[in-house]
């Protein structure tokens, strides 16, 4: 399979499936590519399970999505076409799948006020006792230029402010039981680096978050974390009702 056919068809898959399933004539008109190139593309997604082929139709689930997005990166496809494809919804959604089916419970897009100034952190995924903070920026390149490191900074600020006010958000995030917490801010991309660390704060691919979370206590010293004491829980005493 030529290499620029197999990313071309990648790219438009990924693009016409924005919506939903969609049929294989419908890829066929929107590419310049013969039918039996087409074909053995389409053959060769679904053996990767990249895709799913059902009657006519290609359909494909958040998790192949994400995936296949990672394929036409690795194809060399440029990142903003893939983010553009994939859909910022769509990637938060997943990085909170990856989290929840690692049994953490997950706050989407999180905002709270503190400090004069509303902040909103994108997953907020908790399991004693740890509260991670992730960025979600699927349009990342990697550390290596000035935005994202801008980015991480922000990301930084947006977590110090956190844990000094988690204790009056802790019954928010279901936490208020917990006697102590540790904070630990990353950022997550598509970047076809496995993880970069920037002044502390692991930037990670999607992909490795699994991997990351089974081996979370022994990452840890190479990275920024706040550990914090919660106030005592007390809970309402209950009242004795006189029949």
């Amino acid at each position: 399979m030529n290499h620029s056919t197999l990313r071309q068809v990648v790219k438009v898959v990924l693009r016409e499936t924005q919506e939903g399933p969609v049929t294989q004539d419908a890829l066929k008109k929107a590419l310049t590519v013969t039918n039996e190139a087409f074909n053995q593309a389409i053959e060769g997604l679904e053996e990767e399970r990249l895709i799913t082929l059902s009657g006519e139709n290609v359909e494909l689930s958040l998790e192949q999505r994400l995936n296949l997005a990672v394929k036409a990166i690795e194809l060399g496809t440029d990142f903003k076409l893939v983010s553009d494809s994939l859909g910022w919804l769509e990637f938060e959604e997943l990085v909170a799948h990856v989290f929840e089916v690692n049994g953490y419970e997950v706050s989407r897009r999180f905002r709270f006020q503190a400090e004069g100034r509303r902040w909103e952190i994108d997953v907020l995924a908790t399991r004693y006792p740890y509260i991670v903070c992730a960025e979600c920026k699927h349009w990342t390149k990697g550390m290596g230029n000035s935005t994202a490191r801008n980015i991480v900074e922000i990301h930084k600020e947006k977590t110090e402010v956190f844990s000094r006010h988690v204790g009056e958000l802790a019954k928010r995030i279901k936490v208020h039981r917990w006697r102590d917490a540790v904070i630990v801010p990353i950022t997550l991309t598509l970047s076809p680096t496995k993880m970069s660390i920037y002044r502390r704060m692991p930037s990670l691919n999607i992909l490795v978050l699994p991997s990351f979370l089974e081996e979370f206590q022994g990452q840890l010293e190479r990275m920024i974390y706040h550990r914090v004491d919660l106030p005592e829980y007390k809970p309402k005493p209950t009242q004795t009702r006189l029949r």
